[in-house]
């Protein structure tokens, strides 16, 4: 994905394909992977075109496509690959928190997580399992940030929206691409699963590609 292959869609469509990513992006990296929600995504409308410009899609769809095939072997081994990299017992090697990768001592709940924290409660949102879980989770940060789009899309007041780009484009580049990309790293050199591949390659895409968006949406309003 580009210099925007996707500049032909509008800016409503854009933001529109660009939640869809994020959600799917969501999916795959919060809970262990079930073959129905997985075939349930790739009969999306977009689906095939994503595949035809993204690689981390085309990655995806590979390991999707041979899961038809397979009873359940295939899906047994992915699960069991989920659970090695983001649950444990074992050492983590691709660990899902922003804390990890930007404290001083590679902690969980540090300074990191509680800025982070600030930025949800300046919209009124709080992580549920705040008490128990740091906020600075992967899937959490990009709920966040599909949160933004969301009320984006939603605002008609140009000012509102200057304001939401703002906070937007600032927590992107204060946050996840300080991380993002190191997890994405490690996350593609830690696993064999073309699955969890197409998923390390499709979340640097995305991750590169809101911020362009956002970076010339910002910039087309302060014209």
């Amino acid at each position: 994905m580009t210099t925007i292959e996707c500049a032909s869609w509008n800016e409503a469509s854009l933001l529109q394909n660009v939640l869809y990513i994020n959600q799917f992006i969501r999916f795959i990296l919060d809970e262990p992977p079930e073959k129905k929600q997985l075939f349930t995504y790739t009969n999306h409308p977009q689906w095939k075109s994503l595949c035809e410009i993204s690689e981390g899609f085309r990655l995806i769809d590979d390991s999707i496509q041979e899961l038809r095939e397979d009873e359940c072997e295939k899906i047994k081994l992915l699960k069991e690959e989920y659970n090695r990299l983001f649950i444990g017992p074992n050492p983590l090697p691709a660990p899902l928190w922003e804390s990890v990768y930007l404290s001083r001592e590679y902690l969980l709940f540090e300074e990191v997580t509680l800025e982070v924290r600030n930025c949800y409660r300046q919209y009124g949102l709080s992580f549920i399992r705040e008490s128990n879980e740091p906020d600075d989770h992967i899937v959490i940060e990009l709920e966040f940030l599909s949160y933004l789009i969301q009320k984006i899309l939603d605002c008609e007041d140009v000012e509102t929206r200057k304001l939401l780009l703002d906070d937007h484009y600032s927590f992107l580049n204060n946050h996840l691409l300080k991380w993002c990309l190191t997890f994405c790293e490690l996350l593609s050199k830690s696993t064999s699963f073309s699955l969890y591949q197409g998923a390390a390659l499709l979340l640097e895409e995305y991750i590169n590609l809101e911020n362009e968006i956002i970076s010339a949406m910002k910039e087309a309003y302060e014209r």
